[in-house]
C-alpha cells in the first residue's frame, strides 16, 4: 500500500502539512488536491481505472411548445375528422379514436426530441448561474489568500464569501417560499416540502418476506394477498374466537345495529359538456405528462 498525495493537504497562515492520504495498491492516474474554503482540511481527487461498465446518462424526452407548435397543433385538431368519434355508440373505441388522432397531431405539431442530461444530480434548485458564477469567483479568491496570505488578501475572501453567504441563504429562503405559496391549501404538498427541508427521507417498511403459517412467502404479490386475507377475516375470526373462550350464545352481527338498507341512497347524474370544462379549467397548469403522454398545458389549447 503506497500514499496516493505528496502535497500538503491542510495549509493555514504558518503551517503547510500533510494529514489526509490515500492509501492503496491500484496503478492511480492522478492525484490532485482540491482547494476547500469550508474547511481547513482540503479535498483529495484521484482518478483510477476499473474493470466497471460505463455509466449512462439518463435520457430525457422534451417538446416543441412554442407559440408557432401550438398554432399548428391547434389547426391540426380543427382539421381531424370528428365523425368516428362522435358517431360511435361504444364510448371506448370513440376514446381510443380520439386519443390517437390526438398523439399524432401532437407528435406532428410538437415532436419529442430525446437527449442524454449531462448533469446525474442536478444542483440545488436555488443555485442560479450567476451564484455558480459567484461561487467560482470565491474559489479563486480564496486560492490567492492559501498563495499569498496577506491581509489585504485575506479581508477579500473574507468580504465576499459573507456576502456569497448572504446571497444563497436569500436565494434559498425565496425558492421554499414560492414552494410554499404553490402549495398552499395542500397540506400533503406543505408536508413534502417539509421533509424536504429538514431531509427526511421516506423509508420503504415492505417487508422482503412474511412467515404465513409454515409457509414463507416472498414475492409481492404473494404478500399483499396474505395482508388482505387477514384483515378480510380478522373480525370474524376475533368474533369466533371471542364466543369460543367465553362459551357463550352466539352474539349479534353489525347488520342488526343498522338501520334498514335504502336502495335510493345513491344516484348519478349525466355528466355535461360543461362540467367537464369546468373541471380542467380548475386543473393547475403544469408539465408533467399524463397518462396520455399530453401535457397538462395542452388541455388549455
Amino acid at each position: 500500500m503506497l500514499p496516493a498525495c505528496r502535497i500538503p493537504t491542510r495549509v493555514t497562515d504558518t503551517t503547510a502539512s500533510l494529514i489526509d492520504n490515500l492509501f492503496t495498491n491500484l496503478d492511480l492516474k492522478t492525484c490532485d488536491v482540491i482547494i476547500y474554503d469550508d474547511s481547513d482540511h482540503f479535498l483529495i481527487l484521484s482518478e483510477v481505472t476499473l474493470d466497471k461498465p460505463k455509466v449512462e446518462h439518463p435520457e430525457r424526452k422534451t417538446r416543441k411548445l412554442d407559440a408557432e407548435s401550438i398554432e399548428s397543433l391547434r389547426n391540426q385538431l380543427n382539421n381531424i375528422n370528428r365523425s368516428p368519434c362522435l358517431d360511435n355508440q361504444d364510448v371506448d373505441q370513440a376514446t381510443n379514436y380520439f386519443i390517437q388522432e390526438f398523439e399524432k397531431a401532437f407528435d406532428r405539431a410538437c415532436p419529442a426530441k430525446t437527449s442524454k442530461s449531462r448533469r446525474q444530480e442536478p444542483r440545488k434548485p436555488w443555485i442560479s448561474k450567476g451564484i455558480v458564477r459567484s461561487i467560482k469567483i470565491k474559489n479563486q479568491l480564496y486560492k490567492i489568500r492559501i498563495e499569498n496570505p496577506s491581509e489585504d488578501n485575506k479581508e477579500k475572501f473574507r468580504l465576499y464569501k459573507n456576502n456569497l453567504t448572504k446571497v444563497i441563504r436569500a436565494a434559498k429562503a425565496s425558492h421554499y417560499t414560492k414552494l410554499f405559496a404553490e402549495a398552499s391549501g395542500s397540506p400533503k404538498k406543505s408536508w413534502e416540502i417539509i421533509h424536504v427541508i429538514i431531509g427526511k427521507k421516506k423509508m420503504s417498511k415492505f417487508p422482503e418476506s412474511i412467515n404465513h403459517g409454515p409457509e414463507l412467502v416472498s414475492d409481492r404479490p404473494g404478500i399483499a394477498n396474505v395482508f388482505n386475507k387477514h384483515f378480510a377475516n380478522v373480525g370474524v375470526r376475533t368474533v369466533k374466537e371471542s364466543v369460543a373462550a367465553n362459551n357463550s350464545e352466539q352474539r349479534n352481527k353489525f347488520e342488526d345495529y343498522l338501520p334498514p338498507s335504502s336502495l335510493s341512497s345513491l344516484f348519478l347524474t349525466p355528466t355535461s359538456k360543461e362540467e367537464l370544462i369546468n373541471i380542467v379549467n380548475l386543473l393547475k397548469p403544469g408539465g408533467a405528462e399524463g397518462i396520455d403522454v399530453v401535457l397538462l398545458n395542452l388541455y388549455y389549447v
